[in-house]
């Protein structure tokens, strides 16, 4: 009996332990990432209707109008100082513009405006592993490079004086910096973006690309972001068209799925690189309608933001030139597949030797967001915990996972066992298919990750028109709310689906959820796709297919059951468009968003053509006349290029031959190169382009 009451004891003690415990943890509060409503005022990017990016170009002399008063100048630029000493999320952002201000404008700055600057540079926080307590993003890709140029920059400016937050000189800063900003060249050159074609975040790498190869004064390195920044638009040429830039990315919000006027954050930087060229080319054709050309002519006088206007800048001072060889792909009018894997998966971290506690394995970690997968969460909560991370508010709910009585639990067995919502959170590698021609792309993420949750991806997409894309995903959440959430209605997926592609031909099958996983509030039973009825020319809705038609560009959807439209919901519009207005004369009332509800597969096929091929009744013949059956999560489909069968299993074949689903780092008529391969060499008929990093070595011909 005396065991008995010692073994009730000890839990007894193992609970009152515990609950002390949870206590104290609860008691973190983590910081606010943002001010509240009531204080954004103080810190807007405006002031008395007049912008940041408008002050830096009055400061150099670019525009006259509208102008600033000494008194608006130092207001403006307070409140910029205010949100950077504030330690709020992507006060990064700010940074690049601030920085450029001090350097490009310093003679027309007071003493005053000069010293708020320095002094903020002086006192802000570059890394996770610097002291203070924030919930500033320092991890993702973008971010990574945010923070040290803007370390870099600052050291290298104010070499000799003590940076306060950890009492280091500013060359230190320097050098710490100049380091991690190799580590990110190093890993975009040999595995690409993690945050891969994504209209939205590739915006925020440009900046301080921009920045450094502006201002650093080491040649060598500056010279190797002309590289990194060469891929980039690379990347770019190869997977947009007409100068509209929408394809399948790790990372893209509502807007940034729906249209390019809507929602494409480095239209601007396009337009001074390739645009009034695509223009010129777009506007001359017969089937562009008169709202089309409008569109396009709004979107080349688009202006720059703080963030763009620092690589847009470069450019017309000649800092940076665009190869002719990545112009030329941008404007080609020639048909071609392009094929370019990105990004590493969490078992290319294991693979490569990048899960550990250095710079270049955490920078490779949490810069495709991989935290809780079983190959990282072990070495996700030593650093964590190392770092004193748990005030931070995207981090802080690690903290509980180190409670005494969780010791013994094996978390890397534990995440292998359970496929709990978080571990969607994590970017992966991406192996990206693109058909593109003189009037359309279509691109797809191929068999990413098939029934994981996902958080921000954008598995597929037809790219059609200024104002207009074509895509399926799966809702996360319960179907009926979350709109403008991440993941969400239309944002990432409830569960990944397998999607593959061929030419012009996409087959996308969901396994619709039957319970929820850890971490999930809900599951639906829905699927859908982006058809705004009022931004086609035409559309003919015909139980379970779809024939649409904008200017020359022709679509036909097919799925395995019942579609229709849902009431227009004004929640759900703004949630795809996240606040964006859509252009003058257009409207998502008549219905956008197109469902099939229930069951245990959705399948879909989305076949494209255009007016260059074949006429509209021509097309909508065909398609019917092709042969569809779905059985069990399989596909088959007969078209013009053959008989497409696919399996949610993972089984892809073209008139009977398996296709590969893994791609090399570019695979195109273009431009040929391995993963990690030394040299990338990039040939069109006109001109050539061959990069090495290693030696920062960049020809052009």
């Amino acid at each position: 009996m005396t065991v008995v009451y010692v073994i009730i004891a000890v839990i007894a003690l193992l609970v009152l332990l515990t609950a002390v415990e949870l206590w104290r943890l609860l008691k973190i509060k983590p910081l606010p990432d943002l001010p509240d409503d009531t204080e954004r005022e103080k810190y807007s990017l405006n002031i008395n209707g007049k912008s940041f990016e408008e002050l830096y170009l009055f400061l150099c002399g670019k525009q006259s109008e509208p102008s600033f008063s000494e008194e608006e100048i130092y207001s403006l630029l307070f409140k910029q100082a205010e949100y950077m000493n504030k330690r709020f999320d992507c006060a990064d952002f700010r940074a690049q513009m601030l920085f450029k201000i001090y350097k490009d404008c310093g003679e027309k700055l007071s003493h005053e405006c000069k010293a708020l600057i320095k002094n903020t540079f002086l006192n802000f926080k570059y890394s996770m592993d610097e002291p203070g307590d924030d919930s500033m993003c320092y991890w993702s890709e973008n971010h990574q490079l945010l923070f040290a140029v803007s370390e870099y920059l600052a050291g290298q400016e104010w070499q000799n004086e003590i940076f306060t937050n950890d009492g280091k000189q500013g060359e230190e800063h320097r050098r710490k910096a100049l380091e991690k900003i190799r580590i990110w060249m190093k890993q975009r050159f040999d595995y690409g973006f993690s945050e891969y074609l994504s209209n939205n975040y590739l915006a925020e790498d440009i900046a301080p690309m921009a920045n450094f190869i502006a201002y650093a004064k080491d040649e060598k390195e500056a010279e190797q972001m002309k590289i990194i920044t060469d891929i980039l638009w690379l990347d770019v040429a190869l997977n947009s068209v007409n100068n509209r830039f929408v394809a399948a990315s790790s990372r893209m919000y509502g807007n940034n799925k729906a249209a390019n006027c809507t929602g494409n954050s480095i239209q601007c930087a396009m337009n001074i690189l390739w645009g009034r060229e695509a223009a010129e080319k777009l506007l001359a054709a017969p089937e562009i309608s008169e709202q089309e050309k409008k569109l396009v002519a709004a979107s080349l006088e688009k202006k720059p933001n703080y963030i763009v206007l620092c690589f847009t800048d470069i450019v017309e001072k000649g800092l940076y030139t665009l190869p002719n060889a990545v112009k030329d792909i941008a404007l080609s009018d020639e048909a071609f597949v392009s094929k370019m894997s990105c990004g590493l998966s969490p078992d290319d971290m294991v693979n490569e030797n990048l899960v550990g506690q250095s710079d270049f394995q955490i920078m490779a970690q949490t810069g495709a967001e991989t935290f809780t997968n079983p190959q990282v969460i072990e070495n996700t909560l030593e650093y964590l915990k190392k770092n004193g991370l748990y005030t931070n508010k995207f981090l802080s709910y690690f903290r509980f996972l180190n409670l005494t009585v969780l010791k013994c639990v094996n978390w890397e067995k534990f995440a292998r066992k359970h496929s709990i919502m978080p571990h969607g959170i994590a970017l992966g590698r991406g192996n990206v298919y693109t058909y593109r021609n003189a009037r359309y792309s279509m691109s797809t993420d191929v068999c990413k990750d098939v029934g994981v949750c996902g958080a921000q991806d954008h598995v597929w997409t037809a790219n059609i028109a200024e104002e207009l894309t074509l895509f399926t995903t799966h809702p996360a959440g319960n179907g009926d709310g979350k709109y403008g959430a991440s993941p969400g209605y239309w944002v990432g997926n409830g569960r990944r689906p397998m999607s593959v592609q061929h030419e012009n031909v996409n087959i996308t099958i969901y396994k619709l959820p039957q319970k929820k996983r850890l971490g999930e509030s809900a599951v639906c039973d829905l699927t859908h796709a982006y058809m705004p009825r009022d931004l086609y020319d035409e559309l003919e809705l015909d139980g379970n297919r779809v024939f649409a038609r904008k200017n020359g560009v022709f679509a036909a959807l097919i799925s395995d059951g019942n579609l229709e439209y849902k009431p227009y919901n004004p929640d759900s519009a703004r949630g795809l468009l996240k606040g964006r207005n859509l252009p003058d004369n257009l409207s998502l009332e008549g219905g956008f968003d197109l469902c099939r509800r229930g069951g245990e597969y959705h399948c879909y096929v989305t076949e494209l053509s255009d007016c260059d091929t074949e006429s509209f009744d021509r097309f909508k013949e065909r398609v019917k006349q092709n042969s569809f059956t779905s059985d069990g999560g399989c596909v088959s489909y007969k078209t013009h290029c053959g008989e497409i069968k696919v399996s949610y299993t993972g089984a892809f074949s073209l008139n009977g031959e398996s296709v590969e689903t893994e791609f090399d780092r570019y695979d195109s008529v273009f431009c040929k190169a391995e993963r990690k391969d030394k040299t990338v060499k990039v040939n069109t008929p006109a001109h050539s382009l061959e990069l090495e990093f290693d030696r920062a070595v960049r020809k052009t011909e």
